[in-house]
C-alpha cells in the first residue's frame, strides 16, 4: 500500500476542518460530527469521549449560545495536523448566575486537530480566551474583589 501524499493529506484535512466549522455554524451538528472519528478524544477536556461526546458538547454550545458563530481567521495544515485560530461571537445568555444582557460576546480560540488516514479528526486540543469572556460579562471585577478579600 502506497503512503498518502502528505500535501494531499494536509489539503484534504484542512478542507474537512473548514467544512466541519461551516456545519457547526449552521447548527447541523449530526453532519458536523461525521468529520470526527468514532473514538475521538478531546485532549484538553476530560468530558465524555468519542463522536457522541463531541456531538453532546456541540449541541450544548448551541443550546446555551443560541446565535453562536465561529469565524476561522487563520488555519494551517501540515500532514495529519490542522491548527486554527478563530473568533467566536454570540449573544450573552443567562449563565453561571449572570443574567442575559443581549450583549454580543466575542472571544478568540485556538484548536489543534489530529487527523487519521481517512481524513477524520481523532484528537482535539482547544484553548479559549476565557478572560475576554469574563471581562465582557463583567465577572472580572467580581473575581478581582474576591481575590483581594482573600489576601
Amino acid at each position: 500500500m502506497e503512503p498518502i501524499n502528505k500535501y494531499y493529506q494536509a489539503d484534504r484535512n484542512k478542507a474537512n476542518y473548514l467544512k466541519a466549522k461551516e456545519l457547526f455554524n449552521q447548527n447541523r451538528i449530526s453532519e458536523c460530527v461525521l468529520y470526527y472519528s468514532l473514538n475521538h478524544i478531546i485532549k484538553s477536556d476530560p468530558r465524555e469521549q468519542g463522536r457522541k461526546g463531541i456531538q453532546t458538547f456541540f449541541e450544548e454550545m448551541h443550546h446555551t449560545w443560541t446565535d453562536l458563530q465561529i469565524t476561522v481567521e487563520h488555519v494551517v495544515a501540515e500532514g495529519n495536523l490542522v491548527m486554527g485560530r478563530s473568533v467566536a461571537s454570540a449573544t450573552n445568555p443567562k449563565i453561571s448566575g449572570v443574567e442575559a444582557t443581549d450583549k454580543k460576546i466575542v472571544t478568540t480560540f485556538w484548536d489543534l486537530h489530529l487527523f487519521d488516514n481517512e481524513g477524520l479528526i481523532t484528537e482535539s486540543w482547544n484553548l479559549i480566551d476565557n478572560v475576554a469572556i469574563m471581562k465582557q460579562l463583567g465577572l472580572d471585577k467580581h473575581n478581582a474583589k474576591q481575590s483581594n478579600s482573600e489576601i
